[in-house]
């Protein structure tokens, strides 16, 4: 996958070429496997997974979509995998040819939304068929694509502080900007995106919110600063649902690691400090690779061979405790 991931494909193209382009990425990656091991497909693979054979499971991903490279199924499934491990674009890329070898449209457009958001695609996202977006969500994405957001990085690396959670309820809490307002973020694993609590959030400045819908409504914070890193157009959800916790109030702002993903941050519970990067891990940080997984549905990774989610203790300990870096890129947290 590492080697997959530093190819690079063309722009979006259309038809043939684009799908002798994917086929292209696929063949050096298909294993020798028997065909009786293709008997049981994109079901075996994902059970594989599940289980935490993580190895097995992607080169019987790769095989199936090779034997059958028309198969809408094998390719979707692919396409999701490789998203999750971090290759978004090729993801994406296998995703619409599923949708062009009469893929389930609905299916593959709710697997798209994530995956163009975190690639800034907006046209792509604005003009995808059977789109799931609520009426908010679509205005919101059509004002985006005029509108696309930027970072600004002004160093090479930025350290800021961070208070470290073990609790469960998040990795940690940082002190973030909404506009010129100062105020304590959770970064919880769990959650995908920006959150913001309705009661708070409705009230600040540097906030553009779109159309409501049941539980509350799309937004774009204007400039979001993570300590000298500034992300300005930041797609943002106002969750107007009832949150009860005996234990504290509910933060008023939750972040997503996926927010952070191309920042490929390093947290140090110890030294209470996050590096933030521009650009990739330098070799001389090593560790041990565990295998993850960041999508819509949060952050889950392999420890001691099985997944462990964002809730789950033995992740908050570690997470709480350890330094760890989220390299999205390649699919792993470097653990250290």
């Amino acid at each position: 996958m590492r080697e997959l991931e530093q190819r690079r494909l063309p722009r979006r193209t259309n038809g043939p070429a684009l799908i002798a382009t994917v086929t292209m990425f696929l063949v050096p990656f298909t294993p020798r496997t028997a065909p009786a091991q293709l008997g049981g497909g994109i079901a075996q693979a994902d059970s594989m997974l599940a289980t935490g054979h993580v190895g097995a499971a992607e080169s019987l991903y790769y095989a199936v979509s090779s034997a059958r490279p028309r198969d809408a199924v094998a390719r979707a499934a692919l396409g999701r995998y490789l998203a999750a491990r971090g290759a978004l674009r090729i993801g994406a890329v296998l995703l619409e040819e599923a949708r062009l070898f009469g893929g389930d449209t609905a299916g593959i457009a709710r697997s798209l939304v994530p995956i163009y958001g975190s690639l800034g695609d907006y046209r792509a996202l604005a003009t995808l068929p059977a789109s799931p977006l609520s009426s908010g969500e679509q205005k919101r994405v059509r004002w985006l694509v005029s509108h696309p957001p930027v970072l600004e990085f002004p160093d090479t690396v930025i350290v800021l502080s961070y208070k470290p959670l073990v609790d469960g309820s998040g990795v940690g809490v940082v002190s973030v900007g909404i506009g010129e307002r100062r105020v304590d973020a959770l970064i919880d694993p769990r959650v995908s995106g920006l959150v913001l609590r309705a009661r708070a959030a409705r009230r600040r400045a540097g906030l553009r919110v779109f159309d409501d819908d049941s539980t509350g409504a799309a937004a774009i914070v204007s400039e979001l600063h993570v300590g000298d890193v500034t992300l300005s157009n930041v797609t943002a959800r106002i969750d107007s649902s009832t949150i009860r916790d005996a234990k504290r109030a509910p933060p008023s702002v939750v972040v997503g690691l996926d927010v952070l993903r191309r920042l490929t941050p390093t947290f140090d519970p110890t030294a209470r400090t996050i590096t933030l990067r521009r650009g990739q891990l330098p070799p001389t940080i090593v560790g041990t690779r565990a295998p993850m997984l960041l999508d819509e549905q949060g952050l889950r990774f392999i420890v001691e061979g099985r997944w462990e989610t964002g809730a789950s203790a033995a992740a908050a300990k570690l997470l709480g405790t350890q330094r760890w870096t989220l390299d999205a890129k390649h699919g792993v947290l470097l653990l250290q």
